[in-house]
């Protein structure tokens, strides 16, 4: 079957508008900056170039100078162009450098219409950069198609005056004579002379047609002149097309396009000349029913392989596109059709085999809404239809390929899907969306753009077993620049490719420096050396002071704790030394002690050694004087007794020659002692005699409880079972009667352990534990919100009388108490400290948990309850303490904590 251009409609130009001018009032995006410095002595080019660095860091972007100019001024060069908001953002970095007189913009000038003055420029929506438009201008800011050829195998071409300036010879691939109309088969004459034909003449029922100079139009598409004052513009202007006619009357046949894509791409084709243009992006619109042929994908193949793009119309018939043929092939770019409101074209076909979607045209009502390009007479026709999309897109790769020749086809396709903007109305699939000109033109810029090496750098300490870092430095354009390094000693390479290089002894008097190598794509690769670093100097060992562990007497071994020396492996040797002088064969890791050290400090030098390193030798603190074996005495231990009653409790010292017993800071003598509350006695020798190692301190706490209280096997409340956690302590608050519990209605008691404790209840269980001492309540409560018939008003008119709770002070002076308040744990902690008598005890660890700090509200009272082992807090996950000072305190953990109670 011959394909069949795809156009759905056209209509002939209505009288002029007046061409819509733009004042271009957008600052165009600059890749230059002008900057004063001021005219100071001491200015240096390192001055300088610290504020280019860092003006550079502002937007990531590599700032070189590029030239002096006329009137001294530098200019600046980016490495790739900012717009209006990125330009002040460097502005303001450049000029806030003190050396900075000003910075400017090196703005870029153009005429004051943006928009070319082609007579019809203004009905050509397509190259908008609104919602159905492809911002053709945008792109023209990168490329207008310079050097680029695209053919264009359609109908062939007729002179015009708008695209004549921008044509090259083509070829006539009608080899049949009637299709043709020129009398013969193939010509080096790709006139067209038009493709008009009668009803039934292409099959039997086919409608009459007129002549539809088909690719004429798709050419002036693709590249009218711009900027003449007449008709239209291309959307590459300043590429060339070579037309190829390969469509006549009733169509033409697929051998016929074939050989047109193989000529066009350089290829041979028996009979013709070769082509002396060959294309890099070959327009073709056109199509019929059917499967890809072998022929067809032969010849994509073959252009494909000559890094040619292959734009193919989608077709109008409003199917899946896999139904028609060549648009159902590989290697090719398939293009739908959408409107000027952005959505896809009714007529379009769709589905997975388009690739993109370009301006189209429907001009159901609106002529105007359809494409307009050159036509026969040098008119200007509208057309709508896939065969308008194509070479849109045909145009818009043949200015990639201008910006970036190294593209290939792959690449194109990809970079216009990445940039294309969705499509609406279209379930059925219109691929990466409309193609963004402008964007996808931007993105090419980016990969042609030169790359810009940064200055890498070197910091750190440059000592053996020192830590270098570096830094590539800014590479431009940014994004687009992968850097690598490779460190080098004395300029040749070594192995190390980080961005951290740990110095040897290896590199002991050499420099370093670092390559860094950019890689961009389509640009060989750059390579910056770092300025070198000073000779690398000797390192210094990280060591410990060492240490001498045992007890200095005759007879008694010495051990030697050399210490931790850095870094590892390091050669150590060991020297004992008597009053300072080395000891004769005394480098082990112990040491005897003889009669010879009698009365003598004995100390351990410890001397490392390692390649690179500066030695080191450190001695430790010296022992006490060696003693006679029989000065070596061993402490007794103190033996403590916590009686039932307090008046009872006590501590027997032992009586041992040589040694002293201390508490509190206190030697204390031989014998029977009372004991309260915490009671730590510590062992220290007499003078002349030494400890030998064994236990030296001993602690205990006596509790007003007495000895650790046995719980019943039956618990005394329904609510905690004797398994439970915290049942001795509750069991023992029942037994001492500070806790009666509840009566329920089965006669039975319970506890409720979960429920927190109310400061009225609190308030009673203190009162008990003090043992119930005889109180008579004042006539007049202390507390605002306390009756004197109120429940428990003795016992917390009792905590007021003896100071531990003076609860709150409100607004109108007077004090509240909150009795049915739940107490917190942090309140808690000040109640049980004062009940105490609030004491103070020396070298206390102010901050056992986390979540408690010196100076918050009870912070003393909270440690002292770690101090005394009242409340040890929770582990959290890091293996801290916490203590959650915010939150109420349960009856059950509240019995563990009068239980512990000193």
């Amino acid at each position: 079957m011959p394909a069949i251009p795809a156009v759905a409609d056209d209509a002939q130009l209505p009288g002029a508008a007046p061409l819509a001018m733009s004042a271009g009032s957008e600052p165009i995006p600059t890749d230059q900056f002008i900057v004063k410095f001021k005219e100071r002595a001491g200015i240096q080019s390192l001055d300088r170039q610290s504020a280019l660095g860092r003006a550079s860091n502002a937007l990531g972007v590599a700032v070189t100078v590029l030239r002096t100019s006329a009137t001294g001024q530098e200019v600046l060069k980016t490495s790739r162009r900012l717009d209006a908001d990125e330009s002040a953002v460097l502005v303001a970095a450049l000029a806030s450098d003190p050396n900075m007189e000003y910075a400017e913009p090196d703005a870029i000038m153009r005429p004051f219409a943006v928009a070319p003055d082609d007579k019809f420029y203004n009905l050509q929506w397509p190259h908008i950069p609104q919602t159905g438009g492809m911002n053709v201008l945008k792109a023209w800011d990168v490329s207008q198609g310079e050097g680029s050829v695209v053919a264009v195998i359609d109908s062939g071409i007729i002179s015009h005056s708008d695209l004549n300036a921008n044509i090259l010879p083509g070829y006539d691939m009608l080899s049949f004579p009637a299709m043709a109309k020129d009398g013969d088969g193939r010509d080096p004459n790709p006139r067209d002379e038009g493709d008009a034909n009668s009803y039934g003449q292409c099959g039997a029922g086919t409608p009459a047609a007129g002549d539809s100079w088909h690719g004429t139009h798709t050419a002036g598409i693709i590249s009218a002149v711009a900027g003449n004052g007449i008709g239209v513009a291309g959307v590459a202007p300043k590429a060339k097309v070579v037309p190829i006619r390969a469509l006549g009357v009733c169509g033409g046949y697929s051998s016929d396009v074939a050989d047109a894509v193989i000529w066009a791409a350089g290829g041979a084709v028996p009979g013709v000349p070769t082509n002396a243009n060959p294309a890099r992006a070959i327009n073709i619109s056109l199509g019929g029913r059917g499967q890809c042929t072998s022929l067809y994908q032969d010849a994509f193949d073959f252009a494909r392989s000559k890094g040619v793009s292959v734009v193919i119309s989608a077709g109008n018939e409003r199917i899946n596109v896999s139904e028609v043929q060549p648009a159902n092939c590989k290697s090719v770019l398939v293009v739908g059709a959408s409107t000027r409101n952005g959505s896809k074209a009714w007529y379009s076909n769709f589905g997975v085999n388009v690739d993109v979607v370009a301006p189209g045209g429907d001009m159901f009502g609106q002529a105007l809404n359809g494409v307009v390009s050159t036509q026969h007479s040098n008119d200007y026709f509208f057309k709508q239809g896939t065969s308008m999309s194509a070479p849109h897109v045909a145009a818009v790769a043949a200015m990639m390929y201008s910006t970036l020749p190294a593209l290939t086809p792959d690449e194109v396709e990809q970079k216009l899907k990445a940039t294309a903007r969705p499509v609406s109305d279209c379930p059925g699939g219109c691929g990466g969306g409309l193609v963004d000109a402008g964007a996808a033109l931007d993105n090419v810029a980016a990969d042609a753009a030169p790359m810009v090496p940064g200055t890498p750098t070197i910091s750190g300490e440059a000592a053996v077993g020192g830590t270098l870092t570096m830094s590539p430095g800014t590479w431009g354009p940014a994004g687009y620049v992968v850097t690598e390094q490779r460190w080098n000693r004395n300029d040749v390479a070594t192995n190390f490719t980080g961005t951290q290089y740990v110095l040897g002894p290896e590199d002991l008097g050499t420099t370093i420096t670092v390559t860094v190598t950019g890689k961009k794509a389509k640009q060989p690769n750059v390579s910056v050396t770092s300025a070198p670093t000073q000779p690398v100097a000797i390192g210094k060992l990280t060591v410990d002071e060492p240490v001498i562990e045992g007890t200095p007497y005759v007879g008694g071994v010495l051990t030697a704790d050399t210490g931790a020396w850095a870094p590892a492996p390091v050669e150590l040797a060991v020297e004992w030394l008597r009053d300072g002088a080395p000891i004769q064969g005394a480098t082990g890791q112990t040491h005897t002690a003889t009669e010879s050290d009698l009365g003598k400090a004995i100390t351990l030098r410890v001397s490392g050694s390692k390649p690179g390193y500066q030695p080191q030798s450190l001695v430790s603190k010296p022992t006490g004087l060696v003693v006679a074996a029989d000065k070596a005495v061993t402490p007794e231990p103190v033996v403590f007794t916590d009686a039932p009653y307090t008046e009872d409790d006590t501590y027997v010292i032992p009586d041992v020659v040589g040694i002293n017993y201390v508490v509190d800071g206190g030697t204390v003598a031989s014998g029977n002692h009372p004991a309260t509350g915490r009671v730590t006695v510590t062992a220290v020798a007499k003078d002349g005699y030494v400890l030998l190692p064994g236990a030296t301190a001993w602690t205990e706490r006596f509790s007003a409880k007495g000895p650790d209280f046995v719980p019943p096997t039956e618990s005394p409340f329904k609510d905690v079972l004797t398994t439970q956690q915290f049942y001795r302590e509750m069991a023992w608050l029942a037994d001492k009667r500070i806790s009666t519990g509840w009566v329920e209605a089965d006669k039975t008691l319970t506890y409720r352990p979960l429920t927190p404790i109310n400061r009225d209840a609190m308030a009673a269980f203190l009162y008990r534990l003090s043992g119930s001492p005889a109180y008579t309540p004042p006539a007049n409560s202390p507390f605002k919100d306390v009756l004197t018939t109120q429940q428990f008003y003795k016992e917390m008119a009792w905590l007021a009388d003896q100071k531990i709770s003076s609860g709150w002070t409100e607004s109108d002076g007077s004090r509240t108490y909150r009795p049915l308040t739940p107490i917190n744990r942090d309140a808690m902690a000040a109640f049980l400290y004062r009940l105490s008598g609030s004491p103070q005890i020396d070298n206390m660890d102010l901050m056992p948990f986390k979540d408690v700090v010196p100076g918050q509200q009870f912070s003393y009272e909270m440690a002292w309850m770690s101090e005394m082992e009242i409340s040890s807090g929770w582990i959290d996950t890091d293996g801290s303490r916490v203590y959650k000072p915010i939150t109420p305190i349960n009856r059950d953990a509240m019995a563990a904590f009068l239980y512990r109670m000193p």
